[in-house]
Protein backbone atom coordinates (compact mmCIF):
# COMPACT_ATOMS: atom_id res chain seq x y z
CA UNK A 1 0.00 0.00 0.00
CA UNK A 2 1.62 4.08 -1.14
CA UNK A 3 2.65 5.62 1.41
CA UNK A 4 0.61 8.92 1.92
CA UNK A 5 2.36 12.13 0.43
CA UNK A 6 1.50 14.04 4.13
CA UNK A 7 3.60 10.58 5.94
CA UNK A 8 6.45 11.29 2.91
CA UNK A 9 6.94 15.28 3.32
CA UNK A 10 6.93 14.55 7.34
CA UNK A 11 9.70 11.71 6.82
CA UNK A 12 11.69 13.94 4.33
CA UNK A 13 11.87 16.89 6.93
CA UNK A 14 12.96 14.61 9.54
CA UNK A 15 15.96 13.45 7.71
CA UNK A 16 16.10 17.23 6.91
CA UNK A 17 16.34 17.86 10.34
CA UNK A 18 18.65 15.17 11.52
CA UNK A 19 21.22 15.96 8.73
CA UNK A 20 21.01 19.89 9.79
CA UNK A 21 21.97 18.64 13.18
CA UNK A 22 24.81 16.60 12.74
CA UNK A 23 26.45 19.05 10.25
CA UNK A 24 25.60 21.64 13.45
CA UNK A 25 27.14 19.54 15.60
CA UNK A 26 30.35 17.84 13.66
CA UNK A 27 30.99 22.17 12.13
CA UNK A 28 30.49 23.05 15.97
CA UNK A 29 32.93 20.31 17.15
CA UNK A 30 35.35 21.29 14.86
CA UNK A 31 35.48 24.97 15.79
CA UNK A 32 35.83 23.69 19.20
CA UNK A 33 39.20 21.70 18.28
CA UNK A 34 40.17 24.01 16.18
CA UNK A 35 39.94 26.80 19.35
CA UNK A 36 41.76 24.80 21.23
CA UNK A 37 44.26 24.65 19.04
CA UNK A 38 45.18 28.16 19.35
CA UNK A 39 44.12 29.13 22.40
CA UNK A 40 47.74 29.46 24.28
CA UNK A 41 48.96 31.75 21.48
CA UNK A 42 45.37 34.17 21.10
CA UNK A 43 45.86 36.83 23.85
CA UNK A 44 49.51 36.82 22.90
CA UNK A 45 50.33 36.39 19.71
CA UNK A 46 46.68 37.10 17.41
CA UNK A 47 46.34 40.47 20.01
CA UNK A 48 49.55 42.21 19.86
CA UNK A 49 49.02 41.73 16.27
CA UNK A 50 45.32 43.04 16.17
CA UNK A 51 46.82 45.96 17.74
CA UNK A 52 49.24 46.42 15.62
CA UNK A 53 46.81 46.93 12.99
CA UNK A 54 44.35 49.20 14.54
CA UNK A 55 46.84 51.43 15.76
CA UNK A 56 48.78 51.46 12.70
CA UNK A 57 45.45 52.18 10.60
CA UNK A 58 44.34 54.86 13.51
CA UNK A 59 47.84 56.72 12.89
CA UNK A 60 47.35 57.37 9.09
CA UNK A 61 48.95 58.49 7.49
CA UNK A 62 51.94 58.56 9.06
CA UNK A 63 52.11 54.28 8.97
CA UNK A 64 49.48 53.57 6.15
CA UNK A 65 47.39 54.97 3.37
CA UNK A 66 44.98 56.63 3.09
CA UNK A 67 43.31 57.37 6.23
CA UNK A 68 40.26 55.99 7.07
CA UNK A 69 37.71 57.27 10.19
CA UNK A 70 37.59 55.70 13.39
CA UNK A 71 33.95 54.02 12.77
CA UNK A 72 35.28 52.55 9.45
CA UNK A 73 38.77 51.54 10.88
CA UNK A 74 36.80 49.53 13.76
CA UNK A 75 34.48 47.61 11.45
CA UNK A 76 37.03 46.35 10.06
CA UNK A 77 37.95 44.91 13.39
CA UNK A 78 36.42 41.26 12.66
CA UNK A 79 39.05 41.27 8.89
CA UNK A 80 42.07 41.73 11.67
CA UNK A 81 40.73 39.00 13.38
CA UNK A 82 40.49 36.71 11.06
CA UNK A 83 43.86 37.26 9.42
CA UNK A 84 45.73 36.77 12.19
CA UNK A 85 43.35 33.61 13.75
CA UNK A 86 43.15 31.96 10.74
CA UNK A 87 46.93 32.12 9.91
CA UNK A 88 48.39 31.08 13.24
CA UNK A 89 45.88 28.36 13.04
CA UNK A 90 47.45 26.56 10.28
CA UNK A 91 50.53 27.11 11.74
CA UNK A 92 49.25 25.80 15.21
CA UNK A 93 48.10 22.68 13.02
CA UNK A 94 51.68 22.44 11.96
CA UNK A 95 52.92 22.18 14.60
CA UNK A 96 50.69 20.19 17.40
CA UNK A 97 50.44 17.35 14.62
CA UNK A 98 54.06 16.44 14.73
CA UNK A 99 54.63 13.59 16.87
CA UNK A 100 57.78 15.01 18.79
CA UNK A 101 55.48 18.27 19.29
CA UNK A 102 52.95 15.72 20.75
CA UNK A 103 55.71 13.95 23.23
CA UNK A 104 56.98 17.56 24.55
CA UNK A 105 53.37 18.96 24.78
CA UNK A 106 52.51 16.07 26.78
CA UNK A 107 55.02 16.95 29.33
CA UNK A 108 54.50 20.96 28.87
CA UNK A 109 51.13 21.64 27.81
CA UNK A 110 49.00 18.29 28.55
CA UNK A 111 45.52 20.59 27.99
CA UNK A 112 46.00 20.47 24.01
CA UNK A 113 44.23 18.06 21.46
CA UNK A 114 46.28 15.72 20.78
CA UNK A 115 48.53 14.77 24.14
CA UNK A 116 44.51 14.90 25.26
CA UNK A 117 43.41 12.38 22.77
CA UNK A 118 41.02 14.29 21.19
CA UNK A 119 42.10 14.09 17.72
CA UNK A 120 45.55 12.02 16.27
CA UNK A 121 48.13 13.88 14.09
CA UNK A 122 46.66 12.23 11.19
CA UNK A 123 43.10 13.84 11.19
CA UNK A 124 45.12 17.26 12.14
CA UNK A 125 46.93 16.06 8.21
CA UNK A 126 43.64 15.83 6.84
CA UNK A 127 42.47 19.16 8.43
CA UNK A 128 44.94 20.78 7.14
CA UNK A 129 44.50 19.40 3.88
CA UNK A 130 41.02 21.38 3.56
CA UNK A 131 42.45 24.57 5.73
CA UNK A 132 45.59 25.69 3.69
CA UNK A 133 43.36 26.49 1.01
CA UNK A 134 40.54 27.70 2.60
CA UNK A 135 42.90 30.28 4.72
CA UNK A 136 44.82 30.88 1.80
CA UNK A 137 41.79 32.06 -0.85
CA UNK A 138 40.27 33.60 2.11
CA UNK A 139 42.60 35.68 3.31
CA UNK A 140 43.20 37.07 -0.78
CA UNK A 141 40.14 38.46 -1.10
CA UNK A 142 41.24 40.56 2.11
CA UNK A 143 44.09 41.41 -0.59
CA UNK A 144 46.63 39.86 1.89
CA UNK A 145 47.28 36.92 -0.14
CA UNK A 146 50.98 37.11 -0.64
CA UNK A 147 51.62 37.37 3.45
CA UNK A 148 49.67 34.61 3.49
CA UNK A 149 51.28 32.95 0.87
CA UNK A 150 54.71 33.82 2.68
CA UNK A 151 53.66 32.60 6.37
CA UNK A 152 52.96 29.45 4.85
CA UNK A 153 56.75 29.44 3.97
CA UNK A 154 57.70 30.06 7.13
CA UNK A 155 54.94 27.53 9.07
CA UNK A 156 57.14 25.09 6.69
CA UNK A 157 60.23 26.02 7.50
CA UNK A 158 59.87 26.36 11.43
CA UNK A 159 58.11 23.16 11.78
CA UNK A 160 58.64 20.60 9.08
CA UNK A 161 62.08 21.48 8.13
CA UNK A 162 63.27 21.97 11.74
CA UNK A 163 63.54 25.17 11.83
CA UNK A 164 62.32 26.53 15.34
CA UNK A 165 64.32 23.34 16.60
CA UNK A 166 67.95 22.72 15.87
CA UNK A 167 69.09 26.44 16.41
CA UNK A 168 67.67 29.28 18.34
CA UNK A 169 68.71 32.45 16.76
CA UNK A 170 67.42 30.65 13.45
CA UNK A 171 64.07 29.62 15.40
CA UNK A 172 64.22 33.65 16.18
CA UNK A 173 64.94 34.74 12.73
CA UNK A 174 62.13 32.91 11.01
CA UNK A 175 59.63 34.16 13.92
CA UNK A 176 60.69 38.05 13.36
CA UNK A 177 59.84 37.52 9.43
CA UNK A 178 56.98 36.20 10.49
CA UNK A 179 56.09 38.62 12.68
CA UNK A 180 56.78 41.18 9.85
CA UNK A 181 54.46 39.47 7.80
CA UNK A 182 51.70 39.38 10.26
CA UNK A 183 52.15 43.13 10.81
CA UNK A 184 52.29 44.17 7.67
CA UNK A 185 49.05 42.00 6.42
CA UNK A 186 47.16 43.55 9.62
CA UNK A 187 47.82 47.28 8.67
CA UNK A 188 46.80 46.35 5.29
CA UNK A 189 43.41 45.12 6.54
CA UNK A 190 42.64 47.44 8.92
CA UNK A 191 43.46 50.19 6.28
CA UNK A 192 41.23 48.78 3.75
CA UNK A 193 40.48 44.84 3.00
CA UNK A 194 39.11 44.27 -0.13
CA UNK A 195 41.30 46.48 -1.85
CA UNK A 196 45.26 47.07 -3.14
CA UNK A 197 45.10 50.61 -2.26
CA UNK A 198 46.40 50.26 1.10
CA UNK A 199 49.36 50.96 1.20
CA UNK A 200 52.54 51.09 3.77
CA UNK A 201 54.37 54.26 3.64
CA UNK A 202 58.20 53.90 4.15
CA UNK A 203 57.74 55.23 8.01
CA UNK A 204 55.66 51.71 8.40
CA UNK A 205 57.91 49.51 6.83
CA UNK A 206 60.46 51.12 8.92
CA UNK A 207 58.54 50.68 12.34
CA UNK A 208 57.17 47.38 10.94
CA UNK A 209 61.16 46.62 10.61
CA UNK A 210 62.10 47.37 13.74
CA UNK A 211 58.97 45.74 15.51
CA UNK A 212 60.54 42.47 14.11
CA UNK A 213 64.31 43.52 15.88
CA UNK A 214 62.68 43.58 18.84
CA UNK A 215 60.89 39.87 18.77
CA UNK A 216 64.17 39.04 16.87
CA UNK A 217 66.21 40.09 19.91
CA UNK A 218 63.48 39.15 22.69
CA UNK A 219 60.80 36.52 21.66
CA UNK A 220 62.94 33.66 23.39
CA UNK A 221 61.52 34.62 26.45
CA UNK A 222 58.21 32.53 25.84
CA UNK A 223 61.07 29.20 25.88
CA UNK A 224 62.15 30.33 29.69
CA UNK A 225 58.65 28.85 30.81
CA UNK A 226 58.93 25.38 28.24
CA UNK A 227 62.32 24.40 29.18
CA UNK A 228 61.22 20.42 30.82
CA UNK A 229 59.66 19.89 27.64
CA UNK A 230 62.48 21.46 25.12
CA UNK A 231 65.14 19.40 26.63
CA UNK A 232 63.17 16.60 26.36
CA UNK A 233 62.34 17.35 22.63
CA UNK A 234 65.70 17.46 22.09
CA UNK A 235 65.47 21.58 20.65
CA UNK A 236 68.55 23.72 21.28
CA UNK A 237 66.81 26.80 22.31
CA UNK A 238 68.53 29.83 24.30
CA UNK A 239 68.08 28.64 27.49
CA UNK A 240 69.54 25.46 26.92
CA UNK A 241 71.88 26.51 24.75
CA UNK A 242 73.55 29.67 26.79
CA UNK A 243 71.88 28.75 29.92
CA UNK A 244 69.16 29.79 32.16
CA UNK A 245 70.91 32.77 33.45
CA UNK A 246 72.85 33.81 30.77
CA UNK A 247 69.31 33.80 28.32
CA UNK A 248 67.60 36.09 30.85
CA UNK A 249 70.04 38.56 30.43
CA UNK A 250 69.86 38.27 26.33
CA UNK A 251 66.36 39.06 26.95
CA UNK A 252 66.50 41.75 29.99
CA UNK A 253 69.16 44.10 28.07
CA UNK A 254 67.25 44.01 24.76
CA UNK A 255 63.82 44.96 26.47
CA UNK A 256 65.41 47.81 27.95
CA UNK A 257 67.18 49.37 24.81
CA UNK A 258 63.87 48.34 22.94
CA UNK A 259 61.60 50.50 25.18
CA UNK A 260 64.04 53.28 25.34
CA UNK A 261 64.83 53.55 21.69
CA UNK A 262 61.37 53.18 20.72
CA UNK A 263 60.61 55.72 22.40
CA UNK A 264 62.78 58.19 21.13
CA UNK A 265 62.53 57.02 17.99
CA UNK A 266 58.72 58.31 17.69
CA UNK A 267 59.64 61.35 20.17
CA UNK A 268 57.58 61.02 22.89
CA UNK A 269 58.64 62.56 25.47
CA UNK A 270 57.44 62.18 28.68
CA UNK A 271 54.02 60.28 27.11
CA UNK A 272 56.07 57.31 26.53
CA UNK A 273 57.27 56.87 30.25
CA UNK A 274 54.74 54.24 30.59
CA UNK A 275 55.97 51.75 27.77
CA UNK A 276 59.72 52.78 29.37
CA UNK A 277 58.28 51.66 32.70
CA UNK A 278 56.49 48.46 31.74
CA UNK A 279 59.54 47.38 29.73
CA UNK A 280 61.68 47.36 32.42
CA UNK A 281 59.32 45.39 35.12
CA UNK A 282 59.44 42.79 32.21
CA UNK A 283 63.17 42.76 32.27
CA UNK A 284 63.06 42.91 35.88
CA UNK A 285 60.99 40.05 36.29
CA UNK A 286 62.72 37.83 33.43
CA UNK A 287 65.49 38.20 36.13
CA UNK A 288 64.15 38.23 39.33
CA UNK A 289 61.43 35.24 38.83
CA UNK A 290 61.98 31.77 37.56
CA UNK A 291 59.85 28.78 37.63
CA UNK A 292 57.25 27.70 35.12
CA UNK A 293 54.24 29.90 36.76
CA UNK A 294 56.39 33.33 36.92
CA UNK A 295 57.84 32.87 33.44
CA UNK A 296 54.63 32.08 32.03
CA UNK A 297 53.27 35.38 33.43
CA UNK A 298 56.56 37.28 32.26
CA UNK A 299 55.97 36.36 28.61
CA UNK A 300 52.53 37.77 29.09
CA UNK A 301 53.55 40.55 30.05
CA UNK A 302 56.21 40.69 27.26
CA UNK A 303 52.89 40.69 24.50
CA UNK A 304 51.56 43.39 26.46
CA UNK A 305 55.36 45.15 26.37
CA UNK A 306 55.05 44.67 22.65
CA UNK A 307 51.24 45.52 22.47
CA UNK A 308 52.30 49.42 24.45
CA UNK A 309 54.79 50.03 21.91
CA UNK A 310 52.44 49.91 19.16
CA UNK A 311 50.84 52.90 20.64
CA UNK A 312 53.73 55.17 20.01
CA UNK A 313 53.02 56.20 16.52
CA UNK A 314 49.29 57.66 17.86
CA UNK A 315 51.29 59.39 20.88
CA UNK A 316 53.24 60.56 17.62
CA UNK A 317 50.37 61.18 15.42
CA UNK A 318 47.69 62.48 17.79
CA UNK A 319 49.76 64.30 20.66
CA UNK A 320 51.08 66.48 18.20
CA UNK A 321 54.56 65.86 19.79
Amino acid sequence: MAQPESGKTSSQRQIFSHLVFLAYKNITKAFVLFWLFTTDDAATFVAPNVAFGLCSALSAPVLITPQSNITTILSRLPCVIFFNWTNLLVFDLANQRLPESAREDALNKPWRPVPRGLVTSAQVRRAMLLCIPIVLAANHLLGVGTETSLLFVLTWLYNDLMGGDENWICRNVIIAAAFWLYNTGSAKVAGNPYSQAAGITEKGVLWTTIISGVILTTMHVQDLKDQEGDCARGRRLAPLVLGDRAARWTIAIPICFWSCYCTWFWEVGTAGLGVILLGFTVAIRCLAYSGKHSDRRTWELWALWTASLYILPLLHRYMGI
